[in-house]
């Protein structure tokens, strides 16, 4: 069984590098190209991959580890570890998913289905179950799964209400897409930054420092979302976020 988890985990590293290096390309390129496109169906495909193996491994690892009989006591932040892969596995590909859809579709309320509803009510329970973990079996982890873990939560909601709700604004799908897609590419500079990175570079950071690696990605790639967003707002005529909100509360 170790040969397997093995032999998936090398075909995740590589497939994910292929994909980080994938995520550039759209963001770089024209918008709509070709190269935009391609890169894009390169990026999506490694993320169903991706998404799939940290899934299957970490649950996977964690179910042997149990049957073997490891005991939770003195291993709360490995297992806290493989909870964070699997959740950050749902998470990811739900994001990839309501991206693609939004901008092949160009109609929010076009994605609603089961199973669209269903990856977004399991982004939500991953949150939860993560948060459960965190604060049940406390460890060196907790803080940093406490930290992340709404990101479900949010991404959730706001693929629900996507799906049930009329969109007031012409552009939402593309909104959508640029968000979702985003989202995706900071779960994979986080999963690099945190199991990849100090593989490669030989480097160990000291501390309350190595909680860098988990949050920065985040902290880069949203405001640097907001922004980009606002762009394309004030290049499609239509008002930001907080403007939008302001304007449908007073009426």
């Amino acid at each position: 069984m170790e040969a397997i988890f093995d032999s998936i985990r090398l075909a995740h590293i590589v497939i994910g590098f292929t994909g980080l290096a994938a995520f550039w390309v759209p963001v770089l390129s024209r918008k709509g190209g070709e190269i935009h496109r391609k890169a894009g169906y390169v990026f999506e495909w490694s993320a169903y991959f991706i998404t799939a193996s940290a899934v299957f491994n970490a649950l996977g690892r964690g179910i042997v580890a149990i049957l073997g009989g490891a005991p939770l006591a003195g291993n709360e932040q490995s297992f806290g570890f493989l909870l964070f892969l699997a959740y950050l596995g749902i998470v990811t590909f739900a994001a990839v998913r309501h991206g693609v859809l939004s901008i092949r579709r160009k109609d929010l309320l076009a994605l609603r289905s089961p199973f669209h509803m269903g990856i977004a009510v399991a982004s939500i329970l991953g949150s939860v179950l993560v948060v459960a973990y965190a604060l049940a079996v406390w460890s060196d982890v907790s803080i940093v799964l406490l930290a992340l873990s709404p990101i479900g939560v949010v991404q959730g909601r706001e693929m629900i209400a996507q799906m049930t709700r009329p969109q007031t604004e012409r552009m939402a799908w593309y909104y959508a897409h640029m968000g979702n897609m985003l989202g995706a590419g900071i779960a994979f500079h986080t999963a690099f930054a945190v199991f990849g990175s100090n593989r490669i570079f030989d480097y160990e950071l000291p501390g309350a420092w190595r909680i860098v690696p988990w949050i920065l990605p985040a902290a880069i790639g949203m405001p640097a979302g907001y922004v980009l967003e606002s762009k394309y707002r004030r290049r499609f005529g239509e008002p930001r976020r907080g403007k939008r909100r302001e304007a449908t509360a007073s009426a």
